[in-house]
């Protein structure tokens, strides 16, 4: 009779036993439900962390509670408490180096603490602690991904106020506030990016608004000189063609017979005066292209013919130095369809410019061959060649190279670049390959008529 009571009473016991493990399961399965609500209500880290110590306060009967987040990479402590603790207390754990205090500890060992008793344990409470009149006290470890993030922290001012209940509890709840609290951190760290960002883009808004500002500006600058270099070489045009026209008369001995002397004068203002004018149109041509005002003729051309009409005048460039020029065209080259008039300007403002970086009795070539849709047209010379440095600059206004062979006898340094504004209207393209010292080869390519 006694053994079936005592059985029954061991059965009781472990029923209750089970009873209230159940119990405690349940509970931890509701708070740590409730905190997951915390952290999916808000990802703002502030309310996260205030709404999460609310609610443990509700949960456990204690004076003070906090959060403390440590940031190893920042160096910065971030605190976050409730209940009867002054601003003092906190203060003086923001000013701990995040190499100190109960969350550091909690970091190496990733275990709870807890003081029962704070004055027998100085070395493992800090003097802010103690300076609080705080008599026990207890930490969990606020993981995420295995790492310490920070500390879940208790204290009463009373002795021995924490029972293994509490610290079971404290321990559920660290264990879901982790993940919660690391999910608002990040979040709040995106949105400090996001506003970094935006402050950037205004900046960069603000900048780009400025850029088009100065780029209008610039282009009506650009604008106004063109027009100014049209005027000014069209009305430079008519006296000079004057001074031209007149000079030549005089060279004829039309108004009346001249002697050497004054021959060997006019001579040099007829040579000055058509060079002048060589300029002039050079600076005009620009000055069209620039503002949009020079349009293409286009028409069907057969290149050879083009060259042939342009030979005597370019063995008139050639003569006076003894130069000598050969002409190369592939058989059969199908015609072009280009502007006739331009093409010859370019042919005529190379061959002129190879002539000029080509010593006495240099030799001057002229190939030409189907590439393809295109025309290739190279103009070769064995003068002094140009720089390897020198070679993209060429085709820039007004660059001029150091030319030993013609001291004092310069262009306007726009001639390459007349050259290279008419290519690319066609639709080709222009470039050099030079070796300092053996000479240089400027190559062009137009559109076939077919291919157009």
């Amino acid at each position: 009779m006694v053994t079936n009571i005592t059985e029954r009473e061991n059965t009781e016991e472990e029923k209750n036993e089970l009873l209230n493990a159940l119990d405690r399961r349940v509970k931890e399965f509701t708070i740590l439900s409730e905190f997951a609500q915390i952290a999916t209500e808000s990802l703002e880290l502030n309310k996260v962390l205030n709404d999460s110590l609310d609610k443990l306060i509700e949960l456990v009967a204690i004076e003070t509670a906090a959060i403390i987040l440590a940031n190893e990479q920042k160096g910065e402590v971030t605190v976050v408490a409730h209940g009867s603790v002054s601003p003092k207390f906190l203060d003086e754990v923001k000013k701990l180096p995040t190499g100190n205090g109960i969350t550091s500890r909690l970091a190496l060992s990733g275990m709870p603490i807890v003081i029962e008793d704070v004055s027998k344990y100085p070395q493992l409470a800090d003097i802010s602690v103690r300076e609080e009149g705080l008599q026990s006290i207890a930490a969990v470890p606020l993981k995420s991904s295995g790492r310490v993030i920070g500390t879940l922290f208790v204290a009463s001012h009373d002795l021995h106020s924490f029972s293994s209940k509490d610290i079971s509890m404290l321990n559920t709840i660290g264990e879901g506030l982790g993940p919660a609290l690391k999910n608002a951190e990040l979040y709040e760290a995106l949105r400090g990016k996001n506003r970094q960002l935006n402050t950037q883009n205004k900046e960069l808004m603000k900048q780009q608004q400025e850029l088009v500002k100065k780029t209008r500006e610039a282009e009506e600058a650009s604008r106004f000189k063109s027009e100014f270099l049209a005027r000014m070489s069209h009305e430079l045009r008519t006296p000079l063609n004057a001074i031209i026209g007149f000079s030549e008369l005089m060279m004829d001995e039309v108004p009346g017979p001249v002697n050497k002397e004054q021959k060997q004068c006019l001579d040099d203002i007829l040579t000055s005066g058509r060079h002048l004018l060589g300029l002039i149109i050079e600076v005009l041509d620009l000055s069209k292209i620039e503002s949009g005002k020079m349009e293409l003729s286009r028409t069907v051309i057969a290149l050879t013919d083009v060259i042939e009409s342009l030979r005597t005048t370019m063995m008139s460039i050639l003569a006076p130095r003894k130069q000598s020029l050969d002409i190369i065209v592939e058989e059969g080259l199908p015609h072009l369809y280009a502007d006739e008039l331009r093409i010859k300007q370019v042919l005529l403002n190379l061959i002129s410019n190879s002539a000029k970086f080509t010593p006495d009795g240099g030799n001057l070539k002229v190939e030409v061959a189907k590439k393809g849709d295109w025309c290739q047209v190279s103009v070769i010379d064995n003068g002094i060649g140009i720089k390897k440095e020198e070679q993209k600059r060429i085709f820039e206004p007004f660059y001029q190279l150091d030319n030993p062979l013609n001291k004092g006898k310069g262009g306007t340094g726009l001639g390459l670049v007349v050259v290279k504004q008419i290519i690319e209207m066609h639709g080709g393209q222009v470039w050099v390959e030079s070796e300092y010292g053996k000479g240089s080869r400027f190559i062009f390519t137009l559109p076939l008529a077919a291919a157009s």
